[in-house]
């Protein structure tokens, strides 16, 4: 396996992976482009052989970063592609801090931030669909 920046000519197998495995959260054509092609967007994705089985996008603004996206295919899970897309930003980036915000009832996804140091710092009542959402932060230095 490994990681590299997605750029446009990847969109259509960006958009495709999105659309297959997490089609309830949906991301508009424009979105995905401008994550590929803002400067203050870093999306990256995990490939098995020439086949994305996960993708991370980050919104950079200096020292600070948040995690806008991160996916898995789910016959990837628990292989630690998550753990190593962020490690891998944290090293090439710089970056003191990235923040994150995940449903209060996703639990495994709390899990997993927390395993990488992550902690909850504030709460969002009404997030994605109405849906209450811990903010959390990893202060790497």
């Amino acid at each position: 396996m490994y990681i590299r920046k997605i750029d446009i000519d990847d969109f259509k197998i960006l958009k495709m992976f999105h659309m297959k495995h997490f089609q309830s959260y949906a991301i508009s054509d424009a979105s995905f482009q401008a994550y590929i092609t803002q400067s203050q967007y870093q999306t990256f994705g995990m490939f098995h052989v020439k086949h994305l089985v996960g993708y991370v996008i980050f919104l950079s603004s200096g020292e600070e970063a948040d995690i806008v996206y991160i996916a898995t295919h789910p016959d990837y899970r628990n292989q630690g592609i998550g753990t190593y897309m962020i490690k891998h930003y944290i090293a090439i980036s710089g970056v003191s801090k990235i923040f994150l915000e995940v449903e209060e009832t996703n639990q495994v996804a709390l899990g997993f931030y927390k395993s990488l140091g992550f902690e909850i710092i504030n709460c969002r009542r009404n997030y994605l669909h109405g849906h209450p959402a811990y903010m959390m932060l990893l202060s790497i230095r």
